[in-house]
């Protein structure tokens, strides 16, 4: 039986992509973008934090509806999440170059692997019909760990990359302590 996608999380699909874009907007307008190389891009850090709500709105009905099938496919999807967070966390390790912490912004590199992994979220969400009516044990737990690794990823990656860029956040200055 298939999950529905709900008419909230089109909602919130529609009003997080709305809310990127804007952002994106912004940060193309932003002054420091003179200061960059040619493949690097300037991203509010708010957007690092919606991608894995992103990643939950797109595909989590399919997730869900994979992994509560029976134990050994609960046990795909966590082992297919712990495998994506090396690999979220190797991405931001590639992705992050540093923290605009005045605007609240991060300085990415381009990757041609996140376009890749949006698309590969996309077409899951658009084969999810077709997906739920597979009945074969080994490949519906490897479509299940497959699944669960790009929601890892998502997760891992945010905060690697929120974890990098409060790092290196300026040092604070002290005011007269009486």
């Amino acid at each position: 039986m298939r999950n529905q996608p709900s008419p909230i999380s089109a909602i919130v699909l529609y009003a997080v992509l709305f809310a990127m874009m804007v952002m994106v907007r912004r940060a193309k307008q932003h002054p420091a973008n003179k200061d960059l190389d040619a493949k690097q891009r300037l991203r509010p850090i708010m957007i690092t934090w919606l991608d894995p709500v992103l990643s939950l709105v797109i595909i989590g009905t399919l997730l869900w509806s994979l992994a509560s099938t029976n134990l050994l496919h609960a046990l795909a999807a966590l082992v297919g999440a712990l495998c994506g967070i090396p690999i979220g966390v190797a991405r931001a390790n590639t992705q992050y170059v540093r923290g605009v912490h005045d605007a609240k912004m991060v300085v990415f590199r381009r990757s041609g692997l996140e376009y890749a992994l949006l698309g590969l979220l996309l077409i899951l969400r658009v084969a999810e019909d077709s997906i739920s009516k597979i009945h074969s044990g080994p490949l519906t737990l490897l479509l299940t760990g497959l699944v669960a690794l790009a929601v890892g990823e998502a997760f891992a990656r945010s905060a690697w990359i929120t974890v990098k860029y409060y790092r290196d956040a300026p040092a604070a200055t002290t005011s007269n302590v009486e």
